[in-house]
């Protein structure tokens, strides 16, 4: 599995959207196999799906994301698990080893739960 977070001074960076750091990391099993960082150039968010995309990532672990550029993520086939903080290499480790529930790390005010991407502009029936 290849996973990218965004990285912000050791911790995941808090808007995906905008990150410059992304850690690309390759996991087989619960062990990681190899990683790399890369500098992100790309501001656009089709631009960022496609790169993403390229990479063949399989899953996003982010802080916040607009809901545009996370159903880019999900069409291209990126599970996309957001409004995740915390340092990365904790982060990483639950995940890897299995210890990452629907409220480790989650963001403050989050509510604690990890938004879906819902369809058309994010909406839910009777939500305007």
């Amino acid at each position: 599995m290849r996973l990218l977070i965004p990285v912000h001074e050791g911790r995941i960076s808090p808007l995906f959207d905008v990150a410059r750091t992304l850690l690309l990391v390759d996991v087989e099993g619960d062990v990681e196999v190899g990683r790399r960082e890369l500098q992100v150039r790309e501001t656009g968010q089709m631009e960022r799906a496609r790169r993403v995309a390229a990479l063949g990532v399989q899953t996003v672990i982010c802080g916040a994301i607009s809901r545009s550029l996370e159903a880019l993520l999900s069409s291209s086939g990126v599970w996309v698990i957001p409004n995740t903080c915390g340092p990365v290499e904790e982060v990483l480790a639950g995940f890897v080893t299995g210890r990452f529930g629907p409220r480790s790390f989650l963001m403050p005010g989050c509510r604690g739960q990890r938004r879906r991407f819902r369809g058309r502009h994010g909406r839910r029936r009777g939500r305007r």
